[in-house]
């Protein structure tokens, strides 16, 4: 993380140094030694760092449009992330309306036109200075990231903004979604199709970005239509409806190597509750016990291997289930302890949610044809 706007986390991804490292280098040594070949290397170099910057500060920009607009509709954003491909933001929860849905989509590009707009007019302002082809650089990238990101295939803007159209006109969020990830698979592909072509019939090996970024586009349609398809699954769900009942908690005293020979060797459960002098103190998990070496099992008392009661984070039966999953992946946990009325009423675990979802796939809840 390298900063917070408005409580929202500004992430940076791995791969994003990867393609501003590229982006530097191809920027320096071709864009600006081509127009300044008078001025020095150091001066090249800090050109092309500049303009990358920009770059990304224009992408982050782009992706806080979208975050601030739905945080006005009592939306939660978690993060952002910055990748190899430019940005995006993580909104929990669909949205209300096909209304609410357009603006949020349609606030990027949007802003990717505003931007392009600023540095058009500083560029023409200054365009008699060597350092003006920055600004006009950054007038074309910001036009070019808005369009780019209104073609009409979902996840990117476009898409988004097609399944508000459509999810207006037929009043069905699902089957809207459904439509406009079609066409966002049918773009990646062409996108692909378009790469190969390029490499193979002109020997353009800049063709190898248009195979990458439809690769990603793929992943990002199949991901978000998963997303979707779940929100829709899990709507009206409750954690009391698929949570498990808690096993007899474990005493702090008892050591894990007994924990492992008499509790897990004759149960799939892999998180107990551990109780001292009658009060629930914590939890321990198979996570705990990892990280304990083996050859001290048998010395270990459970109660300082365990995740302590303080530090544990629980939800009520009746917490939306696809909120309980998020706490979960949030936080990387395998199990969230069930209170009611401060309480314990059970244990929510990842297995429990897999068996819940199979569960209502056999019923037919969440039957759509694959996004493909």
């Amino acid at each position: 993380m390298i900063g917070r706007v408005r409580g929202i986390d500004i992430r940076v991804h791995w791969s994003w140094l990867a393609i501003f490292a590229l982006l530097t280098w191809m920027l320096s040594q071709e864009l600006f030694r081509d127009a300044f070949p008078r001025w020095p290397a150091t001066g090249q170099w800090a050109a092309g760092v500049t303009t990358a910057l920009l770059f990304f500060l224009s992408v982050l920009i782009h992706e806080l449009s979208h975050a601030l607009t739905a945080l006005r509709y009592g939306m939660r954003v978690p993060s952002i992330t910055l990748f190899i491909f430019g940005g995006v933001s993580n909104l929990e929860g669909e949205m209300h309306s096909a209304g609410q849905e357009f603006r949020v989509a349609i606030a990027g590009p949007l802003m990717s036109w505003l931007l392009a707009l600023l540095f058009a007019v500083a560029w023409f302002a200054l365009r008699t200075v060597d350092v003006s082809l920055i600004l006009g650089y950054m007038a074309v990238i910001n036009l070019v990231l808005g369009l780019f990101n209104l073609l009409p295939g979902f996840p990117l803007d476009g898409g988004r903004v097609l399944r508000s159209a459509l999810w207006a006109r037929s009043g069905d969020l699902l089957r809207a979604t459904r439509t406009a990830t079609r066409i966002g698979t049918a773009i990646a592909y062409a996108m692909v199709l378009l790469g190969i072509v390029n490499i193979v019939a002109f020997g353009m090996f800049g063709g190898l970005w248009y195979i990458l970024v439809g690769v990603f586009v793929r992943s990002a349609v199949r991901d978000s239509y998963a997303a979707v398809l779940l929100e829709h699954t899990l709507r009206g769900a409750r954690t009391g409806d698929a949570m498990g009942r808690s096993p007899a908690p474990v005493h702090a005293a008892l050591s894990l190597q007994r924990l492992v020979d008499e509790y897990w060797a004759v149960s799939e459960q892999r998180a107990f509750l551990v109780e001292q002098e009658g009060a629930i103190v914590g939890i321990v998990t198979a996570e705990d016990v990892a990280a304990v070496p083996r050859s001290i099992w048998s010395t270990t008392p459970v109660g300082s291997s365990m995740t302590r009661s303080s530090e544990l984070l629980t939800v009520s039966p009746r917490t939306p289930l696809l909120q309980a999953i998020r706490m979960m992946e949030e936080r990387r946990l395998g199990q969230l302890p069930v209170l009611a009325e401060g309480r314990l009423a059970g244990l929510l675990t990842r297995e429990d949610t897999q068996r819940y979802l199979a569960r209502r796939a056999a019923d037919g809840a969440d039957r759509a044809p694959d996004a493909d």
